[in-house]
């Protein structure tokens, strides 16, 4: 028993390191707050019926979380280390489901559905025991899809279907080439980008084709996409190569040209797809100016993601979803919605007012992002 004991509190702190919860914590106050008191109740309704619905995407989150994390596990130096302790594989793989659980669908998922829960009690939609009933099947569920899929990777890591080919180096291909090459060889960081895309493009679409929002929301969604996170880590992405970049006859631009390249080609069909589903399923907006507002938005944002990580690379990770985990996501996000934000009021200005606006945002960041690294 206290091997085991032992062997969750690793695991535990391994996953939790280095954060600050207060601040998570008081993130996820302000957005169940927001869902309270500034998203129509008509957008987050259920009834007795659809608790299935919200079933169904608690644990395909969990799953999908899960996944992602066992797959970053599996990179982590440690994780040889955690075999030889002296627990079977399925007590390591039960106890880092559980820390799963705890970490991304206790902490963050479940907030916001007893918040959607308590908010349909309080309309009267649904009654109280349906509404605690809700709640417990929702947990259930996101504990079993993460036993699911932290068995699922670690099964296949034993048969050999997750182990990396050896592949011809990228480096003689040139420095945008490696970037595409790299990112669809590291499946954490594909994975991570992939889901977090698919998710806004389905809430755009549900939130406009099927539930019908306003401009306004629509607009606060198309500013989330530029939350992204994917562009501001691949500097840190760079750990393993830190030293061997520094000895390679290389520019610091050269570097950084090559990655924004990179990432306006990964970002551009998300904003696509969701410059797409307004158009054809949104209320009447200037689709010519909502085109050059959103160009100016992806441009931007990545832009001063991309200076941040470089001047500020986070190296504090073992394994690749650490990146993602750190502190620094809220600078991260702070920094997309503040270049971003002139989109949410594009409609009531002009456009060459407003687009002024997100360039004067960057500029300022930038400044502040390159003194803030010198005054370090």
């Amino acid at each position: 028993m206290n091997d085991v004991r032992a062997l969750f509190r690793v695991l535990l702190l391994d996953e939790i390191k280095g954060r600050r919860p207060l601040k998570e914590l008081a993130a996820i106050l302000v957005l169940i707050v927001v869902l309270f008191c500034v998203v129509p109740s008509e957008y987050t309704a259920v009834h007795a019926r659809s608790l299935g619905v919200l079933l169904k995407g608690t644990a395909a989150a969990a799953l999908y979380l899960s996944l992602l994390s066992g797959l970053s596990k599996l990179k982590d130096r440690k994780y040889k280390l955690l075999l030889a302790m002296p627990v079977g594989k399925t007590a390591l793989m039960l106890l880092y489901a559980a820390v799963v659980w705890i970490k991304h669908i206790g902490l963050r998922v479940m907030p916001f559905v007893l918040a959607i829960l308590a908010s349909n009690v309080s309309y009267r939609n649904i009654t109280l025991l349906e509404g605690a009933g809700g709640g417990l099947m929702c947990a259930a569920a996101g504990l079993a899809a993460c036993w699911c899929g932290i068995s699922a990777v670690f099964f296949l890591d034993d048969r050999g279907f997750l182990r990396s080919r050896p592949e011809r180096s990228a480096m003689k291909f040139g420095w945008i080439r490696r970037e595409f090459v790299r990112f669809a060889g590291e499946k954490v960081l594909f994975l991570n980008h992939a889901g977090y895309s698919l998710f806004l493009v389905f809430f755009l679409y549900m939130s406009t084709a099927v539930s019908r929002a306003g401009v306004e929301l629509i607009l606060f969604l198309l500013v989330l996409l530029s939350t992204c996170s994917t562009p501001g880590v691949l500097f840190s992405w760079e750990k393993p190569y830190r030293q061997l970049l520094l000895s390679l006859p290389v520019s610091r631009g050269g570097l950084f040209a090559g990655k924004y390249i990179f990432a306006l080609a990964i970002m551009f069909p998300l904003y696509a797809a969701a410059y797409g589903i307004v158009c054809a399923f949104g209320p009447g907006l200037d689709r010519r100016g909502l085109l050059a507002m959103m160009a100016i938005s992806l441009g931007l944002t990545t832009l001063v993601k991309l200076y941040y990580d470089m001047k500020r690379p986070n190296y504090d990770w073992s394994h690749p979803r650490q990146m993602f985990e750190h502190k620094r996501k809220y600078m991260l996000w702070l920094i997309s919605v503040t270049v971003s934000a002139p989109l949410m009021v594009y409609s009531y200005m002009s456009i060459w007012f407003a687009g002024a606006l997100q360039m004067v945002f960057a500029g300022c960041l930038l400044y502040a992002i390159r003194k803030g690294r010198a005054q370090g």
